[in-house]
C-alpha cells in the first residue's frame, strides 16, 4: 500500500469556501467518509467552527448550483447536499455527486491515474485543503499530479508527498462525537499559551483574558475537553468499556 497527501493552498478570492477557512482559522472540516465508484461520488463532511462560519459554510456548500471541488466553482456533474446534523458550531452534511468525470477536482482522476481500491481523507483549515490518498501501489501518482496542475489556476499552490508507509488510517472512530469547536479553541489556546507546560507559562486567568472569555467559562470548556481526551483515549486505547461499573474501593 502506499499513502499521498496533495496538499491545495488557496490565495483570498479564489473559492469561497475557502475564503472562509481562512477568515476563520479556527474552523476546520474532515471528511468522515468520502467514496468513488466509476463517475459517483459520495461522502460525509462535518465542519466544526465558530457560529458565523458554520452559517457561512453552511449556506456554501449546500448550494447546488455551486461545485464545492472545483477551482472555478462549476462544472457539469449533477451534485444533491443534504444536512444531516448541525448546531451552532457544528454541522454535518451528505453529498452524492454523479458525473465526477466531468469535474477537474481530485476524485475522479485520482481513480483514473491509480486505478480503484481507493481511500479518501480530507481536511481544511485555513488555506490548506488536504487530501489523503491510499492506494494499493501507487503506480500513476506523478501523472495524477500533473493531470491536477493542468487543470486548476496558478492562484492554487498544490503540492505533493509520498510518506513512507500508511500512517493513522482508522484511527479515527467515526461513531463517537469530535471535540466541540468551543472545547477545542480552549484546549489550542491553554496549549499554545503553555498552560500544560511544566512549568506552566501561563496561569488560566491570563489564558481566560486572551481569548476573551471568563474564567470560569475556560475553566469548564477545558475540563470538558480533558474529560473527552481522557474517556477517547481509555476506550479508543485501551479498551475499556465506559458502561462497566466501577469497583467499590
Amino acid at each position: 500500500m502506499r499513502e499521498y497527501v496533495f496538499t491545495l493552498e488557496y490565495d483570498r478570492g479564489v473559492d469561497p469556501i475557502a475564503d472562509v477557512f481562512i477568515d476563520h482559522p479556527e474552523a476546520i472540516a474532515r471528511s468522515i467518509a468520502c467514496n468513488v465508484v466509476g463517475n459517483d461520488m459520495w461522502r460525509l463532511d462535518r465542519f466544526s467552527g465558530p457560529e458565523h462560519a458554520i452559517d457561512a459554510l453552511e449556506e456554501l456548500v449546500l448550494d447546488a448550483n455551486r461545485c464545492n471541488e472545483c477551482p472555478e466553482g462549476a462544472c457539469d456533474s449533477y451534485r444533491e447536499h443534504e444536512l444531516l446534523e448541525t448546531d451552532p458550531t457544528s454541522a454535518t452534511v451528505y453529498t452524492y455527486r454523479q458525473g465526477i468525470d466531468a469535474c477537474p477536482a481530485l476524485p475522479y482522476p485520482a481513480s483514473e491515474h491509480l486505478g480503484p481500491g481507493l481511500f479518501f481523507q480530507t481536511r481544511r483549515r485555513g488555506n490548506e485543503y488536504v487530501w489523503r490518498v491510499l492506494t494499493r501501489d501507487g503506480a500513476g501518482a506523478g501523472e495524477l499530479f500533473d493531470h491536477v496542475r493542468e487543470r486548476f489556476p496558478d492562484s492554487i499552490g498544490i503540492s505533493l508527498s509520498q510518506l513512507s508507509d500508511p500512517t493513522h488510517w482508522g484511527d479515527a472512530d467515526e461513531d463517537r462525537d469530535e471535540l466541540p469547536y468551543e472545547q477545542r479553541a480552549a484546549l489550542e489556546a491553554a496549549v499554545d499559551a503553555g498552560y500544560y507546560a511544566t512549568p506552566r507559562e501561563s496561569t488560566l486567568a491570563e489564558v481566560a483574558d486572551a481569548v476573551d472569555v471568563p474564567r470560569s467559562t475556560l475553566q469548564y470548556r477545558l475540563q470538558k475537553a480533558e474529560t473527552w481526551l481522557a474517556t477517547e483515549f481509555t476506550q479508543g486505547c485501551l479498551g475499556v468499556d465506559e458502561d462497566v461499573p466501577e469497583r467499590a474501593p
